[in-house]
């Protein structure tokens, strides 16, 4: 899947990229039936989500995402861009502030282990 482009706009005019966990993580989509997905690029903004059928853009759902230290979420999410029949983009609505940080903790855990593991010097990365 592709990575879904995030953007704000850093107060003097230039737009900014905000954090992101490429993933993929284990969720469900959330319904008269639970629906086993796949999570990538995760942001505090929203993910994409890859599932064995589409769904309609614009459309509200609901996913859990389990992220492997913080545990389960839970968030409210509108269908933004159908990535063909398995997969879309979405963008969260309505998060209280507690599952906002913990997706926050998530990505800077990811962020740091990158960083970590490609410095040079640390007898990682490439060989």
């Amino acid at each position: 899947m592709q990575r879904m482009a995030k953007s704000g706009n850093s107060g003097n005019g230039q737009p900014t990229r905000t954090g992101h966990a490429p993933g993929p993580y284990d969720g469900y989509r959330l319904g008269a039936l639970d629906v086993p997905v796949r999570i990538f690029d995760l942001s505090v903004d929203g993910c994409l989500v890859e599932l064995n059928f589409g769904t309609m853009k614009g459309r509200g759902i609901k996913i859990q995402i389990e992220l492997p230290v913080e545990g389960w979420i839970t968030v409210e999410c509108e269908t933004l861009h159908i990535g063909g029949p398995y997969g879309y983009a979405v963008k969260f609505i309505h998060m209280d502030k507690i599952t906002r940080d913990r997706i926050e903790r998530e990505i800077e855990r990811i962020e740091h282990t990158s960083t970590k593991e490609g410095a040079p010097g640390n007898g990682e990365g490439r060989s």
